[in-house]
């Protein structure tokens, strides 16, 4: 059959509905584009004829208000307070204008500080107010960080020193008053930031490269491990703020915590609390979890004083042992397992300066 020879076919109504729907959807799609094209056109037209209208009228588009310099600055009248003195402090964030801790005035015993930043005319505060108890706030530099902010308070005392009879001579016994510090770091995102003060005021260069420097004025601990710090922590230290020194006549009532240089000559786990018959590592013995004593005179063995634990760690920071050096459980543990027979203790007073 010749290819060019197609018979009549019977005209059918189905495929005639068939050829009428392509025909509608083709025109329906046809007419969207033609749509679309039309919408685009329109509105490039309106933007075109708005830009030439701004650009003939000199006018300009208005911008969005420009950001603060600090994310947490907040506007003058958002102050808590009226600063009573501003601290001078360091330019934070390079745009020449030193930053500045303002402190609000004494009231209830307590007074507030914060970070401000900007002209001295519109200054603003970065980040929270911080509160404090009465004492002074400065900023100051460390061995170990530059430009903290550091309060110095004193722990509640009970009065003025005692009198006290030791050997046949006269000391002084502490009543409280130790003093206590807190610090923050400068940082123009968070403003003032928490600092560990004790670990900041750490010497760069210790008395010897691997030594536990006590320093008794303070009632801290620092740890030095081939000249690099390892370990701070607050302790407690004597009762006696002055008086003799212990001596095998006197070291049954002399509660100064000796000056000078000692060695560890005795590690234990514990010891026991011979005054009232507690066994070692009992709960209610006050003597903690770990003994590691240093000889103060020739014939006591390391068995007299001694850095050792306590199970009242709220209580450091104070001038209240019986000469030992009190650490918590935890921190004293800590030192126990880095530390062996032989390693130089060096104690000192940085309140008077020996």
């Amino acid at each position: 059959m010749s290819h060019l020879y197609e018979p009549d076919r019977p005209r059918s109504a189905r495929r005639e509905w068939r050829r009428r729907e392509e025909r509608r959807r083709r025109y329906a799609r046809r007419r969207a584009v033609a749509l679309l094209v039309v919408t685009g056109l329109l509105v490039g037209l309106g933007f075109g004829i708005r830009w030439v209208v701004l650009r003939l009228s000199g006018t300009a588009e208005p911008t969005a208000a420009p950001p603060s310099r600090t994310p947490d600055a907040q506007s003058p009248a958002a102050l808590p307070f009226t600063p009573e003195r501003l601290i001078p402090g360091p330019d934070l964030n390079g745009d020449g204008v030193p930053e500045r801790i303002a402190v609000s005035a004494l009231e209830d015993g307590r007074m507030r500080v914060a970070l401000l930043t900007g002209p001295e005319d519109e200054p603003g505060i970065v980040g929270q107010v911080v509160t404090v108890a009465e004492g002074t706030v400065d900023i100051v530099v460390l061995p170990r960080a530059g430009h903290l902010l550091v309060w110095r308070g004193s722990l509640p005392g009970e009065g003025e020193p005692v009198a006290v009879a030791v050997g046949g001579d006269t000391a002084l016994e502490a009543r409280g008053g130790e003093p206590f510090y807190r610090a923050w770091s400068l940082d123009m995102n968070f403003g003032l930031v928490p600092a560990d003060y004790y670990a900041a005021a750490a010497p760069l260069t210790p008395p010897e490269p691997t030594v536990i420097l006590v320093d008794k004025g303070l009632n801290v601990l620092w740890h030095y491990r081939d000249g690099e710090l390892v370990q701070t922590a607050r302790v407690s230290t004597g009762r006696h703020i002055a008086g003799p020194a212990p001596s095998p006549a006197n070291w049954g009532e002399n509660m100064v915590t000796p000056l000078g240089r000692f060695t560890v000559d005795r590690l234990v786990p514990g010891m026991p609390y011979y005054k009232e018959g507690i066994p070692a590592l009992d709960p209610a013995n006050p003597l903690g979890t770990r003994w590691i004593g240093f000889s103060v005179f020739p014939g006591d063995n390391g068995s007299l004083w001694a850095i050792h634990g306590t199970h009242a760690p709220e209580s450091l920071g104070r001038w209240n042992s019986e000469g030992s050096i009190l650490m918590s459980n935890r921190e004293v543990e800590k030192l126990y397992d880095d530390v062996e027979l032989g390693t130089p203790i060096v104690i000192q007073d940085s309140l008077t300066g020996r």
